[in-house]
């Protein structure tokens, strides 16, 4: 099962024709209409200024990807003195909070893959028969 960057029935394809029995999609469904993301990672997301994914464990305690934001790019997106999981998330809980609330992502968990991207505003069901009347 292929994973990783696939949003687009192109990738699906791709995928497919490199000998993967199937493929697993996640960022891809992020804005979809019926997710609950939040509006501080949708609007991350949707932004237009130019956003890269890092692995970092600042948030969690475990490796993870994401969005890079100001926690990350200070702090490091992997550091050797994060809290252990579950701790991490307590330990940057009272930022992130009074940052979300006037709408601000530096200390927010943007959990997602690669391919950012590939993300739309429409019904899952939708993207999915993209994906597969496309192919």
């Amino acid at each position: 099962i292929a994973a990783g960057g696939i949003s687009t029935a192109n990738d699906v394809a791709k995928a497919l024709s490199l000998g993967a029995s199937a493929v697993q999609i996640g960022t891809a469904y992020l804005l979809c209409t019926e997710t609950k993301t939040s509006q501080i990672q949708r609007a991350a997301i949707k932004s237009k200024k130019p956003r890269k994914t890092v692995i970092t464990n600042i948030f969690s305690g475990r490796p993870a990807r994401g969005i890079e934001n100001r926690s990350i790019r200070e702090i490091g997106p992997i550091n050797a003195d994060t809290p252990e999981f579950p701790l991490a998330a307590a330990a940057i809980s009272a930022l992130r909070t009074k940052a979300e609330a006037v709408g601000v992502d530096d200390f927010t968990p943007l959990w997602c893959g690669e391919n950012i991207s590939g993300c739309s505003e429409i019904p899952a069901a939708e993207l999915t028969r993209l994906l597969v009347t496309e192919l």
